[in-house]
């Protein structure tokens, strides 16, 4: 009797055992997790062009090619970091593409409903919350970022500081679970918290072009493209310029992520 209730014992222990395991891992597809890593930018514009992956704290530079067809237009990127996605947005903004950057295949493509069809903008920027895997749209009507989970389905849309002001780029601050609106009219950058409660402001301290944004959330630096010239300009966390980085010819838009070496999803 005795050994049949150590058995039994060691029965339940091992079903804990196995439902923790299971729990970690729906956790894990639920979330993802991944480790830290160096920073790489994401660039893309032109079909006919690649999508450009510029090391920030690393040497290996890299560039995907054949993954877009000529007539394409990227008009939005933004990486997921615990996947390693690139997801892509094309003209006229309601085509929703994810790259899945190691191996360079498409993995999914979402058509959006029409409130996500431009007309004729040249960027309407994304954003990914890597924690669960969202994607948050900067919709044509002013003010307004639609947000779409991995799987395509279209959830309702938020209205960050509920203003209507005219969105120039989404990031997302993966270490302060932060979304960044850059706003086309002043290029102030605002950080939100729980997706539409302001926390901080950001002046851009000089002339930028305010169509796209990514942010660099391990070392808290701001990418923006330079009016001045054909420049990428790094800022840093008061707004500072503090580096003028290479813009491709044909780049649109622009995100940052940290290269993980170790992913569990």
């Amino acid at each position: 009797m005795g050994l049949r209730f150590r058995t039994a014992k060691r029965s339940r222990s091992g079903r804990r055992t196995v439902g923790a395991v299971l729990l970690l891992i729906v956790l894990a597809e639920l979330t993802g997790c991944a480790t830290t890593g160096p920073t790489h930018l994401y660039l893309a514009g032109e079909g006919a062009q690649p999508i450009w992956d510029r090391a920030l704290e690393d040497q290996h530079d890299d560039t995907l090619t054949g993954l877009l067809a000529s007539e394409d237009r990227v008009i939005g990127v933004g990486y997921e970091y615990n996947t390693d996605y690139i997801w892509l947005r094309l003209a006229p903004g309601d085509t929703l593409v994810a790259i899945k950057r190691a191996i360079r295949e498409e993995w999914y493509r979402y058509e959006l409903p029409v409130e996500f069809a431009g007309d004729g903008e040249r960027t309407l920027d994304i954003a990914v919350r890597s924690f669960n895997r969202m994607v948050y749209a900067a919709l044509p009507e002013p003010g307004l970022v639609g947000k779409v989970t991995r799987y395509g389905k279209v959830l309702p849309a938020v209205r960050p500081g509920g203003t209507i002001r005219p969105i120039g780029g989404l990031a997302w601050d993966q270490a302060a679970d932060q979304l960044l609106v850059l706003y086309a009219d002043t290029a102030e950058i605002v950080a939100h918290d729980r997706e539409t409660e302001v926390v901080r402001r950001v002046n851009l301290q000089a002339a930028v072009s305010p169509t796209t944004l990514a942010y660099d959330s391990n070392r808290r630096r701001f990418y923006v493209p330079l009016a001045d010239a054909a420049e990428l300009g790094e800022f840093d966390e008061s707004g500072r310029l503090i580096e003028r980085l290479p813009w491709p010819e044909g780049a649109y838009a622009i995100d940052a992520g940290q290269r993980s070496l170790v992913r569990v999803f």
